[in-house]
């Protein structure tokens, strides 16, 4: 049942995600307007209705980056094995029966 849920959320999540394809045989809004002058042409190529996205650029280098990502799963994996170090440390430390002293 599980299995049917997580197909179905990747696949709607997929079709709300891809654009609708337009046919080369309709026309866009703006070539059916009447026109008032020799100004009004229809969007071409270069005359979309997309603007240029302009690119975000991060303040690191590729290098700088990948330095930071290992440090942090090093960070992450040495304390995971830091804890596992004292538990076991302190489980073997309960497990020890003190012994009783010796009488003279």
């Amino acid at each position: 049942m599980q299995r049917k849920i997580i197909i179905a959320l990747l696949l709607s999540g997929y079709i709300l995600t891809a654009s609708p394809q337009t046919s080369p045989n309709t026309q866009s809004p703006a070539a059916t307007t009447p026109s008032r002058g020799p100004a009004a042409t229809t969007p071409g190529p270069t005359q979309g209705y997309q603007q240029e996205v302009p690119q975000y650029e991060p303040p690191f280098s590729a290098p700088v980056i990948t330095v930071i990502v290992f440090a942090v799963m090093a960070g992450i994996i040495g304390i995971i094995l830091l804890s596992y170090y004292l538990l076991v440390n302190i489980k073997r430390r309960a497990s020890v029966k003190p012994s009783q002293p010796s009488r003279i």
